[in-house]
């Protein structure tokens, strides 16, 4: 074990183990720490090398009850605040209750998902089990794609027609532009956590780190100064996203484009994830390379929303609507029109598109808010664990361990 990842898998087949470095990924982090073996044996190991995983995964296979006492060797040597969730192949009610009295988050009965294991293991310790406020991602396929644009008028209208509290975060950490484009003058926003990652966020952090612009809707920018990219830890990420949901209906972000562990969280962590691009061969690559990488860490296509931005621009575009559909797997959702007078003039005046008046680029920007809200805030299912007579893990089409 020469290099040691806060992701713990103990496994009975060796061939899960792809299985189990992309659940790394999709928590975050590069790669898992992998012991084929028992409960038992993978104590020993983590004793003799002075480990202490954040994230364990213990699966049992066709074991019952039996298996009990080697988890309490098992914790002897794990940190108490340490997260178990245990996968195997019973199906036992008095086996699931007797985990949980263990201590284990949950035990899921597989065939299990990359989904299921990482929202398991990332939920906060806090939640009680009941809806969580929906955290909605922009990115862009490549640079330019107006992803911004997305975001910001997105947050607005949800501020505005669902008239719930809103927060719009900036994390592009070195040229964020949000805060500029609504003329918004910020002492603070996200610099607080980028360059202080240990310190505890709080309820009072994020009221420092945010400036309101209209009764509903909170910004927390990026810095105004250019600024050398720190380290971010997954950690961080989530811990910034538990607090703001602590106070916001809705949790807007403005990814950057480029792609790291915390990008990665971010997303994961996401419940619904949209994705702008034009019709370009730029464009189209990118949002393949990344529309793969999602599937790949569990981001289910449903959570998933394609905006063709700038369409029916006066350059010949390189790539047809079809074509980019067939590349990519993935349908195309929203069009949203080449209309850069209304774009300049809302940002000269820095306001949202909506605030200039009624256009059909204002219109478009609308019903791809209203879609987004129908989605995140459509019933989320119960949990994965049902009786023994009811249990079923729906096929999503998603790499799975089985």
């Amino acid at each position: 074990m020469d290099q040691q990842s806060p992701v713990l898998a103990i496994i009975v087949d060796e061939a899960d183990r792809d299985f189990y470095n992309q659940l790394a990924s999709s928590l975050g982090y590069g790669f898992a720490n992998i012991i084929a073996g028992s409960p038992y044996q993978a104590s020993q190991v983590i004793a003799s090398h002075n480990y202490s995983p954040k994230f364990i995964v213990i699966d049992i296979g066709s074991r019952g009850q039996d298996v009990l006492p080697e988890l309490d060797s098992l914790a002897e040597h794990c940190d108490v605040d340490a997260r178990v969730v245990v996968v195997g192949e019973t199906n036992d009610i008095g086996l699931y209750r007797a985990l949980i009295d263990k201590g284990v988050l949950e035990y899921l009965p597989k065939p299990v998902e990359i989904d299921a294991l990482r929202n398991t293991l990332a939920k906060s310790a806090s939640d009680s089990g009941g809806q969580e406020n929906p955290i909605i991602s922009f990115i862009g396929a490549s640079a330019g794609d107006g992803s911004s644009t997305m975001a910001l008028n997105t947050a607005y209208s949800l501020s505005v027609k669902q008239n719930k509290p809103t927060v719009l975060v900036d994390l592009d950490y070195q040229f964020g532009m949000v805060a500029k484009n609504l003329d918004l003058a910020t002492q603070y926003g996200i610099k607080e956590i980028f360059d202080h990652p240990d310190r505890g966020i709080d309820a009072t952090l994020v009221e420092r780190m945010a400036v309101a612009y209209n009764k509903n809707l909170d910004v927390i920018a990026a810095p105004s100064t250019l600024q050398l990219l720190p380290t971010v830890k997954p950690e961080t990420i989530r811990g910034l996203l538990q607090a703001l949901q602590q106070q916001y209906s809705y949790v807007v972000l403005d990814l950057p484009h480029f792609w790291s562990n915390w990008v990665s969280t971010a997303l994961t962590s996401s419940h619904h994830v949209v994705l702008t691009a034009q019709l370009w061969l730029k464009s189209v690559t990118h949002s393949s390379r990344l529309l793969n990488e999602w599937g790949r860490l569990g981001i289910k296509r449903e959570g998933v929303t394609v905006v063709i931005n700038r369409s029916g621009s006066k350059f010949k575009e390189a790539v047809n609507a079809r074509d980019f559909e067939r590349v990519t797997g993935y349908n195309i959702g929203h069009y949203i029109s080449n209309d850069i007078k209304t774009v300049v003039k809302a940002e000269n005046q820095g306001v949202t598109i909506m605030e200039i008046g009624r256009s059909s680029l204002a219109n478009q920007l609308e019903q791809l808010a209203d879609a987004v809200a129908a989605n995140v805030d459509s019933p989320k299912s119960g949990p994965v664990f049902k009786s023994p007579a009811n249990v079923q893990i729906p096929n999503q089409n998603l790499k799975r361990l089985s």
